[in-house]
């Protein structure tokens, strides 16, 4: 699992000039959280707002869909996401996330993961490779072995490319299926085993009661 950190702040001494911040780690658990809000002051009676000033993620763009407010329980559940997945997977979602179709939001980074299959990804790089490969993994087409030599590879792959919609990406060449990307995050219900934000437990001072003594003589009534 790549590394997934927000640089957390209490929102009300931030905006009066005082900076309240400490860095949380997805995924959380209820005490993590709890323990950093603490950390910085927030309590759910008299300073509850909180903003991220900033985000530690290992995977290119992943950071500059997400916003200063996006909540904790929504961070934890997308990066209980990503640390599930596979090697396969990731690759797949890391060339997705490049492809930048669906990955404009936390929402769509979390739908994300539960739509890598409707995905190919190739071990190509450039046009001239996804040609090469067109003609002699996918045999897309049949080219004569004297007619290689004249052949446009770069010219067959990029125009392949354009018209599947495609992107070359660091992983590789990455294309969608015909399959409907689904929506199984709303965007708003964060699945139970997800969700963590929990205020820091309040503790309860004990005030001492003023009681007369017995002994005390009683004020006369005028």
């Amino acid at each position: 699992m790549a590394e997934f950190t927000a640089h957390i702040a209490n929102l009300g001494k931030y905006n009066a000039g005082v900076l309240a911040d400490t860095t949380l780690s997805f995924p959380a658990t209820t005490e993590q959280v709890q323990a950093a809000l603490g950390e910085i002051g927030i309590d759910r009676l008299f300073s509850s707002e909180i903003v991220i000033l900033d985000y530690n993620i290992g995977i290119k763009g992943v950071a500059r869909a997400l916003g200063e407010y996006t909540h904790i329980d929504e961070l934890n559940y997308l990066a209980s996401r990503l640390e599930g997945l596979d090697p396969e997977d990731m690759g797949k979602f890391i060339a997705a996330v490049e492809h930048g179709e669906y990955a404009g939001s936390a929402e769509q980074l979390i739908n994300l993961t539960y739509n890598l299959d409707r995905y190919e990804l190739y071990p190509v790089q450039n046009a001239e490779e996804y040609g090469l490969w067109l003609v002699d993994e996918l045999a897309a087409m049949e080219l004569p072995e004297q007619a290689r030599d004249y052949f446009d590879f770069e010219a067959y792959g990029e125009a392949t490319a354009i018209n599947e919609g495609g992107t070359f990406t660091s992983r590789g060449y990455m294309l969608a299926g015909p399959d409907p990307f689904q929506k199984v995050y709303d965007g708003q219900h964060v699945p139970e085993q997800y969700k963590v934000f929990q205020y820091p437990v309040q503790q309860k001072i004990a005030v001492p009661r003023s009681h007369r003594s017995r002994d005390s003589p009683k004020r006369k009534r005028p």
